[in-house]
């Protein structure tokens, strides 16, 4: 049966869709029949499919949800003309269902002529399919109820009566109690003087009755307390957390929220996450992505810049919790005055529920100013030099080594971001970064060892832990992810001195 799709909303529209039948998939991808360009489409989010003369939609279960006529899609429902689909900010109109494809073209029926038939374009050809597609179910029959009994209305359900036989009670004899004479109570005190608890159950029956419903109640009272304290520290505490960011700020502070699949996230994103930032600038930009990652298999999220796939997460390592991961922006794909989006895409989930977590995200954006391939190399030489020097000086000034470090990643980027440079200062800066950050991330180690040592006596010395923190931006500043550490171990310190 053929069948029309009418786009009404979205970059193509108005466009009319017209298919022979069978299946049509719609999703993000290349490989689909329909491609919905839309950031809340899932790579394969909906299909609408012919059976049995009668054609339906169903939602292979997106991470966003598909809706019918603005009701959420939750299982195949069976398409009528006018029905609208709607897939993020995408939305199609299902104009018609016809008979048989060749009906519409090519026969010489008694037909008005002037009607006006769509001849189905078929299917586009499609790309190799995407790994993990959720296998199409089948639609249940609307016609076939579940019918139970039921009682009428109004009726009384009756049991036969039973007839119980009523006898007669024996007679009771009221007998007096029989009360304890002055010598028991002084054998049971003479008992009770033996142990400590029995003493004080003595002195508790010489207070007159008023003093002892007193202290009953005040006991009561302190009872539920407790009772009530104890059941407050056993129930967690919700943090209070902020609106989800989508948005970041160009040399901002970081997003420390987390984002992903899995326990301890912050803004559950099964399926992918993006972001935007606008950088104002007379010249190009280079931009670097810094994040922090775990729980990522090889290859399994994906970057991307503005539609471009850039790098994918890699995998984690044994300091996967400290590890500071960056990824280039490079000059040519990073737009001026306008936005650019960044796209973290799990390509494993949907169907697969993989977990995976980013967190203290933020770019950095450096304007690079025009010039030619040999003005860029001849800054980039200076450059070079000045890093040269700062490095003998490095046990002189405490900032002297990650200065040096910073001029030749200064100059690596301005070669990276200028057409046509000079490759061999390219690999000399790029080789140099690579031998001088691990003396610095020896030195941030050191450092971090010493408020850790602070902080691990009996007695933790705050002061102490609190003056090696406020000591490492004499030799970091927040290019190196040491700078963004002692700030958060700070605020902990902080944090902590207000519950003393």
């Amino acid at each position: 049966m053929a069948f029309t799709l009418r786009v009404t909303q979205g970059d193509d529209a108005p466009e009319d869709l017209s298919f022979d039948g069978g299946e049509v998939r719609l999703g993000r991808t290349a490989d689909n029949d329909v491609v919905i360009r839309d950031p809340s489409s899932s790579r394969s989010h909906a299909r609408v499919y012919e059976e049995e003369g009668l054609v339906f939609v169903e939602d292979l279960k997106s991470a966003n949800g598909t809706t019918l006529n603005d009701r959420p899609l939750k299982a195949p429902v069976q398409l009528e003309a006018g029905d609208v689909i709607a897939i993020g900010g995408v939305v199609l109109e299902f104009v018609a269902a016809g008979g048989p494809s060749s009906t519409l073209a090519g026969e010489d029926d008694d037909e008005d002529p002037n009607a006006t038939l769509l001849k189905p374009q078929g299917k586009p050809p499609r790309k190799p399919a995407v790994a993990g597609v959720a296998k199409p179910r089948k639609p249940t029959d609307p016609g076939r109820q579940a019918i139970e009994p039921t009682a009428p209305r109004g009726a009384v359900l009756r049991k036969p009566s039973k007839v119980i036989p009523v006898t007669s009670p024996e007679p009771v004899v009221d007998e007096a109690p029989l009360l304890p004479t002055a010598a028991d109570r002084a054998r049971e005190r003479r008992e009770l003087q033996r142990s400590n608890l029995g003493k004080l159950q003595v002195l508790w029956q010489e207070f007159p009755k008023p003093t002892r419903i007193v202290v009953g109640l005040i006991g009561s009272l302190v009872i539920v307390g407790l009772l009530g304290a104890l059941v407050s520290a056993m129930i967690p505490r919700r943090d209070v957390k902020r609106n989800e960011p989508d948005e970041l700020v160009p040399n901002g502070d970081p997003i420390v929220e987390s984002f992903g699949e899995g326990d301890g996230i912050d803004f559950p994103r099964p399926d992918m996450k993006s972001f935007t930032f606008t950088f104002a600038a007379p010249t190009a930009i280079v931009g670097v992505l810094h994040y922090q990652a775990r729980d990522c298999g090889k290859d399994e999220v994906s970057i991307e810049l503005n539609g471009t796939q850039l790098s994918t997460v890699p995998a984690d390592t044994v300091d996967v919790d400290n590890r500071q991961l960056e990824v280039v922006l490079p000059a040519g794909q990073v737009k001026v005055n306008e936005p650019n989006e960044v796209v973290f895409d799990n390509v494993t989930n949907p169907p697969a529920n993989d977990p995976w977590k980013i967190w203290n995200l933020w770019v950095e954006v450096i304007p690079v100013p025009q010039m030619s391939a040999d003005e860029a190399g001849r800054r980039a030489k200076e450059d070079l030099e000045r890093a040269g020097k700062l490095y003998e000086l490095r046990g002189v000034g405490a900032m002297n080594l990650f200065r040096s470090w910073k001029q030749y990643r200064d100059a690596w980027l301005l070669l990276e971001a200028t057409p046509g440079r000079p490759d061999e200062l390219l690999q000399h800066a790029r080789a140099r970064m690579k031998e001088i950050r691990p003396e610095l991330d020896k030195k941030c180690a050191l450092m971090l060892v010493s408020y850790q040592r602070e902080m691990n006596q009996k007695y933790p010395n705050t002061a102490a832990a609190r003056r090696v923190l406020q000591d490492i931006p004499s030799y970091f500043e927040k290019e190196h992810p040491c700078f963004s550490m002692s700030r958060g171990l700070l605020a902990n310190l902080e944090n902590l001195g207000e519950v003393e």
